[in-house]
Order: structure tokens, then C-alpha cells, then sequence
């Protein structure tokens, strides 16, 4: 499957997104979903701060942590969970990337320590390092056998994670671009 364009596309939306987030300003409960679709082609990227998808931000320490977070992740990842497209665009999901993946199975005890140290910093938002607002950023893959039938995509993401009550939407279609804000009252972007 050949992304590329896609992938360039995706790299580009940043460009005409708004000011709060082209500046990756981080706010819990708001998130960010960029699509671009070409030919059969359709790529989700979901942003959103860990603490909306797994209910903190600092790195798992505890088993009962680690636990929740891959619980999140996993539901993140379901994607039929959490997108509805036209159902006469025929679209098939193909693969699901978690960014960050391989952060997953890096050496936790190296980590541990300094956690120790500053818990309380990062439980409090008094640190400033990368872990005090981390985000979870997944990209869906989709095939459709019809693209010229996708004129909207529903969002369940904000019954799933509850904590959600904001998505910004920008997207790349090839009849031009779509921008929208999505809530759990309009959770649904029709073009």
C-alpha cells in the first residue's frame, strides 16, 4: 500500500491548523484528528493527552498502572469502537500504529527511581519535563472500495473516553479540505 502521498499530506495539515494547535498547546479533554483520504486511501491520526485515554500522564509504575494503560491502548485502538464511516464507502481497516510503541517495551527500572523522586511533582503538574503532558497518537489505516461514497465520519470517542469534550478536525479530501469541532453534541463531520 503506498502512503506516501498520504503520509505528506498528514505532515502538511499542521499548516492550516488553528494557532492553539500548530503551537501543540496541550489541554485535557481536547484532542486532535486529522484525515486525508486519496484514491482508496483513507488515514486517520488521532492525538489526544494521555491522561484522556489512559487516566494519567506520568509513566506506569505500578503493575495496577501498567495494567490501565494497556487496557487504554488497546481500546484505542479499536477503531470500529470509535469511528463510524459511510457505510456505502466500503471502508476496511488494514493497520493501526500506536506512536510510540516501542516506548512500551524499553526498560522500565532505569526510569523507576527518578519516578520515585518526583512523583509527587508529576501528580501535581509542577514539573515541567515531557512527562507532565504526554500525548497518545495513533493513525488508522483504512481501504475503501468506494472512497467517492465517504461524506462522514461519527465519533464514539467521546463515549468511550468520557473525559473527552472537545476534538478539532482537519482534513484532506480530494474534493479540498474540511474543518470542524467536534463534542459529544455533534460528534459526527459531514462533507
Amino acid at each position: 500500500m503506498k502512503l506516501s502521498p498520504i503520509a505528506l499530506g498528514l505532515a502538511l495539515l499542521p499548516l492550516g491548523l488553528s494557532a492553539q494547535a500548530q503551537l501543540g498547546v496541550h489541554e485535557h479533554g481536547h484532542g486532535q484528528l486529522n484525515l486525508a483520504l486519496e484514491q482508496q486511501h483513507l488515514v486517520l491520526e488521532l492525538t489526544a493527552p494521555a491522561a484522556d485515554i489512559v487516566g494519567f500522564e506520568h509513566e506506569a509504575a505500578t503493575d495496577a498502572e501498567r495494567a490501565q494503560q494497556a487496557a487504554a491502548l488497546e481500546k484505542i485502538r479499536q477503531a470500529d469502537a470509535l469511528f463510524t464511516l459511510t457505510p456505502a464507502a466500503a471502508c476496511r481497516l488494514e493497520k493501526v500504529e500506536l506512536a510510540g510503541d516501542e516506548h512500551d517495551d524499553h526498560d522500565h527500572d532505569q526510569h523507576d527511581e527518578h519516578k520515585h523522586d518526583d512523583h509527587d511533582q508529576h501528580a501535581h503538574g509542577d514539573d515541567h519535563d515531557d512527562h507532565d503532558h504526554s500525548d497518545v497518537q495513533v493513525h488508522y489505516f483504512y481501504h475503501c472500495e468506494q472512497p467517492q461514497a465517504l461524506n462522514r465520519i461519527e465519533l464514539s470517542l467521546f463515549e468511550q473516553f468520557p473525559s473527552f469534550n472537545r476534538l478539532e478536525v482537519q482534513g484532506i479530501l480530494p474534493s479540498g479540505q474540511v474543518a470542524a469541532t467536534l463534542t459529544p453534541a455533534q460528534p459526527q463531520l459531514s462533507w
